[in-house]
């Protein structure tokens, strides 16, 4: 039997019990032995819950809490990892899902994750269709932007079209980046806590870049681990939610720290004028 990773894995949810099952059964499957599951259902109706808490009733190690108050992503998740006991925190949209192609992936992170100099790691993320890259790693732009790298190219065209313009580094490789998406995060739990956790003036989207860019000013690095990817059935358990204006705002306030107006995104400045914007 494999040895159990120090990791507590939290994973929020608001009904779409399946969909939540299915993360934490791919996790089961594809991913390593952790030391927990903490599935935090936000508001999610009594049959939807019901249905996640016998799943979890059958799994020594997954616990099922509740935080029923008004959808904020950065207020849930700082409630969830205060309940954790593990040392390194991997969080996970619940519409997240492993395949073949993340095994291995996991340890990777927590391994780069253990370093002494490394606050935060993410990892290459694809759309459903397991073709197109969701998310490689985010870099900063002018006037308080941010966007993914590679976003909706195909992802075996960043294999082999590696060093061309279009596709100038290799996300097969372990890299320093500004940021990593909030989808799927891993970091050493004081270390988190350390920095206070996420900045709750966010509500739906911003604050996980906004982690990273604190993380980096305190000494910690953010990094993007190569070689593997998990599949990001984007966003599909809340539809479509207007993004605040508060949201827009703080961003901006955040993310043009961490911009140089000469050198662009410090960690790709070159990449900063060659990929399209679609920010995030």
């Amino acid at each position: 039997m494999s040895s159990v990773l120090d990791l507590s894995v939290v994973i929020a949810f608001h009904n779409h019990a399946k969909m939540t099952i299915d993360c934490v059964s791919s996790l089961q499957k594809y991913g390593p032995n952790v030391r927990e599951i903490l599935l935090i259902s936000n508001n999610s109706s009594p049959d939807e819950l019901r249905i996640v808490e016998e799943y979890s009733k059958r799994q020594p190690n997954i616990r099922v809490l509740t935080w029923d108050y008004p959808f904020n992503y950065q207020k849930e998740y700082n409630w969830g990892i205060s309940q954790t006991s593990g040392e390194f925190i991997l969080m996970l949209n619940n519409d997240i899902e492993l395949t073949e192609g993340s095994i291995g992936l996991i340890e990777s992170m927590y391994k780069k994750a253990s370093k002494k100099k490394v606050g935060i790691v993410g990892c290459t993320l694809l759309y459903g269709n397991e073709r197109d890259i969701q998310h490689a790693g985010i870099f900063l732009m002018p006037e308080g932007m941010a966007d993914h790298m590679y976003v909706r190219e195909r992802y075996q065209t960043a294999l082999k079209q590696v060093g061309s313009e279009k596709f100038p580094y290799d996300i097969t490789k372990d890299m320093p980046m500004t940021a990593v998406t909030g989808a799927a995060q891993l970091v050493r739990k004081s270390s988190f806590e350390k920095i206070g956790g996420f900045d709750e003036k966010f509500i739906i989207c911003g604050g996980d870049v906004d982690l990273c860019i604190r993380m980096n000013e305190s000494g910690l690095q953010t990094w993007f681990v190569g070689g593997g990817y998990m599949l990001h059935k984007e966003s599909i358990s809340r539809k479509f939610i207007p993004i605040p204006a508060e949201d827009f705002y703080n961003s901006y306030i955040s993310y043009i720290k961490g911009y140089d107006p000469e050198l662009g995104d410090p960690f790709l400045p070159e990449i900063t004028k060659k990929i399209k914007i679609h920010g995030v």
